[in-house]
């Protein structure tokens, strides 16, 4: 058997690996929150999110409290939970440290649930939908992409953290690349969002994060646009 077979067959049995272990967590994450009072009491928190119920029922889970946010954020992925609500409820129930801690935590563990599973059923989804051509372009921008265009993607909150985590997911960036990018990116919008809900009571604290939150998304937006201008005269050139 030649190399390039062996390395085919390799591949195969990696690819049908990881898709076992990603259909396993998924669906196991999935029906547990289906089934379990955790779920339906998710849901309730899901239709009326308000901050002050939230940190009553993490009061309810006594120790678990940094554990119940890490896995929500986790779950975060895979169902609608308001991100933000999690970040305020961990400032209220932890204080700005921990709390930042605690959901850049379960931050980063999502991000690698949505790249993991973007990286096992994306790029084949992808590669049926649309040509290789068009998937090298996107392929090529993604490689070329430079260290401050990635960290300012973090930085802007309307662009969802989870849409950026599939859509790497689906190209061919490193694994370590996507981590450090990732665990430095969110640590802005992270200790405002946790700071905010440890500070909630003082309107004049709140301001003056939501005056840096403001800040920290005009500098991300504005460093993102000056790198596509550049790369798109870049490529004008060529």
């Amino acid at each position: 058997m030649s190399l390039e077979l062996c390395k085919a067959a390799v591949g195969r049995r990696l690819h049908r690996v990881r898709l076992a272990i990603a259909v396993g967590l998924s669906g196991g994450l999935i029906i547990y929150l289906l089934t379990s009072s955790l779920g339906a009491e998710l849901w309730q928190l899901l239709i009326n999110p308000d901050p002050e119920r939230f940190e009553q029922w993490l009061e309810d889970q006594s120790g678990w409290v940094p554990l119940v946010l890490i896995v929500c954020m986790i779950a975060h992925t895979l169902v609608p939970l308001p991100a933000e609500l999690l970040a305020v409820a961990a400032g209220m129930m932890l204080g700005s440290f921990w709390g930042s801690v605690t959901i850049w935590v379960g931050a980063l563990l999502g991000a690698y649930l949505g790249f993991f599973l973007a990286r096992v059923f994306g790029q084949p989804l992808l590669r049926r939908l649309a040509s290789h051509k068009r998937l090298q372009h996107v392929q090529d921008w993604i490689d070329q992409a430079d260290v401050p265009l990635l960290l300012a993607v973090r930085l802007v909150p309307v662009i969802s953290f989870n849409l950026v985590n599939f859509v790497l997911g689906c190209t061919s960036i490193g694994w370590w690349r996507f981590t450090w990018t990732t665990a430095l990116g969110i640590v802005p919008v992270t200790v405002v969002s946790v700071s905010l809900g440890a500070h909630w009571r003082d309107w004049r604290v709140v301001l003056a994060f939501c005056v840096v939150a403001l800040m920290v998304t005009m500098a991300g937006y504005a460093v993102m646009r000056s790198r596509m201008r550049r790369r798109q005269a870049r490529s004008s050139v060529l």
